[in-house]
């Protein structure tokens, strides 16, 4: 089935700017619309519909930083009928609006100030562990977020980051139920792909992982290279990252 979905995934990157129902992406995959939206959940993490939108908002931060196309031509270029709920959805998965991620990306500016800190009296715990890498592999510049949901958007409730190193510790980490992940990315290479957005070489994904107040709850995470049916990261993180390169203590990205 692995077969199907990335037939819909090539025909998602090749087709985002146009109307795409779920008969559309079934047709694709030659399913019938339950077992296609099923298969394609367990085989990604995701529903077909987030992937798609994903995708849009990717294709759109590679818009804002690469040329000057106003926002509401981006919108309708990316498949939005409706600029407000581009802005909307633009703001609620990447954590600024269109206008402030332009703004910061063009000013090379670190966005966020530490993560969405726990508001005062939340109970907090603690996540810890180590990243397991390919055979062969270097331990390279590495990001860490706890977020809400399958796809990294929005603000993480606790990040970091480490170099040449693979053990990794979360503080701050409300109670609940998150997903935590890893992106890697190797300093050397070119920052961005051909759409702007940062390539991040290996990857890995655990959850839903559960954070008790007052302990430290311990994760693996297993990284793996990249695959295309993965979804894409929406946070700001070239932002962060580019800005990481001075060595300076970073903050979480939007």
């Amino acid at each position: 089935m692995n077969e199907a979905v990335e037939r819909v995934v090539d025909y998602l990157y090749e087709q985002y700017d146009q109307p795409i129902t779920l008969a559309d992406m079934a047709d694709v995959a030659i399913l019938s619309q339950f077992h296609f939206a099923r298969t394609f959940r367990e085989v990604t993490g995701v529903s077909p519909g987030r992937f798609l939108s994903a995708i849009r908002l990717q294709r759109a931060k590679g818009l804002l930083t690469t040329t000057e196309l106003t926002v509401t031509d981006i919108s309708y270029m990316v498949g939005y009928n409706s600029l407000g709920t581009f802005t909307s959805r633009f703001t609620k998965s990447v954590g600024v609006t269109p206008i402030q991620y332009r703004s910061f990306a063009q000013a090379d500016l670190a966005v966020g100030t530490g993560g969405r800190a726990a508001e005062d009296g939340t109970a907090v715990g603690a996540m810890a562990g180590w990243m397991s890498l390919p055979p062969g592999t270097e331990a390279p510049l590495m990001y860490i977020g706890v977020f809400d949901g399958p796809i990294p958007q929005r603000l993480p409730v606790a990040c970091t980051m480490v170099e040449n190193d693979t053990a990794f510790q979360l503080d701050g980490v409300p109670e609940g139920q998150w997903y935590v992940f890893a992106a890697a990315v190797n300093p050397d290479e070119a920052p961005v792909d051909g759409y702007g957005a940062r390539v991040a070489r290996l990857v890995a994904r655990e959850g839903p992982v559960t954070s008790v107040r007052g302990q430290t709850t311990m994760v693996d995470l297993r990284l793996r290279p990249c695959r295309p049916i993965d979804p894409p990261l929406l946070l700001a993180l070239p932002v962060v990252l580019d800005r990481y390169d001075a060595r300076q203590p970073v903050a979480t990205p939007a």
